[in-house]
């Protein structure tokens, strides 16, 4: 009993390792799908099936969406090779689902629905009440004819147009999730969603308007403004979608979902603040005048606002002081980032000391003179 034991635990371990889905054949399926206590969602498949290779990135998508819950696991078994374990459950056709309750781990359930993470979530909760895990594709919002003039009305928004069938759509998917995670933290301005045509809810008024006439149009629409989107048509790739949202809507994020280097910085102010900065404490009150000024007339862009308040108090400091403000604070808030924080203090932080860094960038000798 214990070799099994340490047996099992092993294997698990390695093919867990090696991959989100874990990857079953004769010798350990029992031990993986009966033995572990767990539920488990089990692909039956063959090598040569075109269905199974489609399906692929949905089940990865699943497994990786289930990787933390410590009752559900996602698995799959070449059925074709694997004959043995095929046979046993009767498997006639490729690919087949079956979910095996970790309390009637004997009467596997067969899944009959559309083959799409939603459907597969909705099939593993109604039947063993683990609820669907909160992931990445709960941040793309799903717009229809109904919803999408309130969820965009007064915000940027890009929009993918896709189908269930669509090859294009399923591989674009996982890229879109992970754009939706990164602009998560400018969800009051920045929309990233999708509207997909094969779903129940309406989507005719949709395809219509904006003339949809293949699978995926990516749509970029400015200000809530549906009657002038812009067709996106560069690389579907998450460093162009990335740069091309930063463009649109002003916002500096990078890949990683943090903030660019460059987030928070006024650039078209550099010069005066390498020259203010830079000066004694007798002539920065001199300058201190002309900056403040090129601040104000940012303000009438009715834009950069937390960048022109943290603008001005830097401004403040480095002229009625206190003169160390700026390398004290660089200090503080790298302390902070080091800490687990919350992803709104994360960007706060990140914020306030690109722009701390700029202008202790600008420190000369005659600084604190």
């Amino acid at each position: 009993m214990f070799i099994s034991t340490v047996k099992f635990a092993i294997l698990l371990f390695v093919t867990a390792t090696l991959a989100r889905v874990l990857e079953l054949d004769t010798s350990n399926f029992d031990d993986v799908v009966l033995n572990s206590d767990k539920h488990t969602l089990v692909k039956f498949y063959a090598s040569w099936c075109s269905h199974c290779s489609k399906l692929e990135p949905v089940w990865e998508e699943l497994a990786t969406a289930y990787e933390k819950e410590p009752n559900v696991q996602i698995a799959r078994i070449d059925a074709d090779k694997h004959q043995k374990v095929g046979k046993r459950y009767g498997i006639n056709g490729y690919p087949t689902i079956k979910l095996f309750k970790k309390d009637d781990v004997q009467h596997p359930i067969e899944f009959e629905g559309a083959r799409s993470v939603e459907a597969f979530n909705n099939f593993i909760s109604a039947h063993t009440g683990v609820k669907p895990p909160s992931s990445a594709s709960n941040l793309v919002v799903k717009l229809n004819d109904l919803n999408i003039e309130d969820v965009v009305g007064g915000k940027d928004a890009f929009i993918a147009v896709t189908a269930e069938w669509c090859g294009h759509c399923k591989n674009l998917k996982p890229i879109w999730q992970k754009l939706a995670e990164i602009y998560q933290g400018d969800s009051d301005t920045v929309v990233i969603g999708q509207v997909q045509v094969t779903d129940p809810e309406p989507s005719d008024w949709i395809k219509e308007k904006f003339q949809i006439r293949s699978f995926p149009t990516l749509l970029y629409v400015k200000n809530g403004d549906l009657q002038n989107p812009e067709i996106y048509e560069a690389p579907r790739t998450l460093s162009a979608f990335t740069e091309f949202v930063n463009e649109r809507a002003g916002t500096t994020r990078a890949e990683d979902g943090g903030l660019h280097p460059d987030a928070g910085l006024l650039h078209s102010l550099d010069d005066l603040v390498s020259t203010f900065v830079g000066s004694t404490k007798h002539e920065r009150v001199k300058l201190a005048n002309k900056l403040t000024e090129a601040l104000n007339d940012l303000k009438k862009e009715n834009k950069y606002a937390k960048e022109i308040r943290y603008y001005s108090k830097l401004v403040n400091s480095l002229v009625n002081g206190p003169y160390d403000f700026i390398p004290r604070e660089i200090a503080r808030l790298e302390k902070m980032l080091g800490e687990d924080l919350a992803p709104e203090a994360r960007d706060s932080a990140l914020f306030r000391l690109n722009i701390l860094r700029y202008f202790n960038s600008c420190i000369t000798a005659n600084t604190y003179k």
